[in-house]
């Protein structure tokens, strides 16, 4: 199929956007994914960005597919093949960011490996679309996965940290000796949500070392929420007293955190097997 033709000035102006303007950008692209209907002149358009020698133009081809990435499907193979064809240490840095971008909302299962190539970029912002892209679908993580979110749980950027704890945290069938050992050491991450995060991944694992920093903090009026959901997760009987007091003091962290108070106070009476 032949290149669909572009209004003149258009290709200047998906081109002419920063990160002030990165709203207006896909809001653009939408419009032009739009207007193109078919998923033919959709590629026919994304392939010839791709073959560009502009590494911003070629940029605009990933662009063009994230944006209605959770829409469909019969992109994801193009997309792959067009992402693994980049070699990344001589790619420029917003060709790399547009490549990972894209392949971290489409939500497909397929992504994840492309994905993980993206893992050890210099820049957080790439960094940061792999964690935020990892497939939610996937019941147990393969080890290349599982390696890659034990580094970003350490990654210097506290955002990165924060959602790679999260994204293992709920694989709970990913449980080693090693994952364990990871969640402890994020239990003191100057970022409360990242040790938050840590203390619910270790519940769900049922590890005895999250009892005492539960009954720790638990006891702080101002305790926060991923902390009452660790002790609904972990339903041990010893923390009931502590998410009683909670209860009677009219504990809230946010909108929904008196619903999450309630399942740990429900769950925590009908306790699972011992703790390991």
């Amino acid at each position: 199929m032949s290149t669909p033709h572009l209004p003149d000035g258009l290709l200047a102006e998906l081109l002419d956007w920063d990160d002030d303007s990165s709203d207006e950008h896909f809001d653009a692209m939408d419009r032009l994914f739009e207007s193109l209907s078919a998923p033919e002149k959709i590629m026919a358009l994304a392939r010839s960005w791709w073959s560009d020698a502009d590494p911003e133009v070629r940029a605009l081809g990933f662009d063009l597919l994230a944006v209605r990435a959770e829409d469909f499907s019969w992109h994801v193979p193009p997309l792959i093949e067009a992402a693994d064809a980049l070699v990344l240490d001589t790619t420029h840095l917003d060709l790399r960011w547009a490549a990972a971008h894209a392949l971290s909302v489409a939500c497909d299962e397929r992504v994840l490996y492309p994905l993980l190539r993206f893992a050890d970029d210099p820049s957080s912002e790439i960094r940061w679309q792999v964690v935020r892209g990892i497939p939610t679908g996937i019941e147990v993580l393969p080890e290349e996965a599982v390696q890659a979110l034990l580094k970003l749980m350490r990654d210097p950027d506290a955002q990165i940290r924060d959602w790679a704890t999260m994204r293992l945290g709920h694989h709970g069938k990913n449980d080693t000796p090693e994952i364990r050992d990871a969640f402890v050491e994020r239990l003191d991450d100057p970022e409360e949500d990242t040790a938050g995060e840590a203390a619910v991944a270790l519940a769900i694992r049922r590890d005895a070392r999250i009892v005492p920093v539960l009954e720790r903090v638990l006891a702080t009026a101002d305790v926060g929420n991923l902390y009452v959901q660790a002790a609904g997760e972990l339903t041990d009987p010893r923390l009931l007293p502590l998410l009683r007091k909670l209860k009677a003091d009219g504990w809230r962290d946010h909108t929904d955190s008196d619903i999450d108070l309630d399942y740990a106070l429900e769950y925590c009476t009908s306790p699972l097997p011992p703790l390991t």
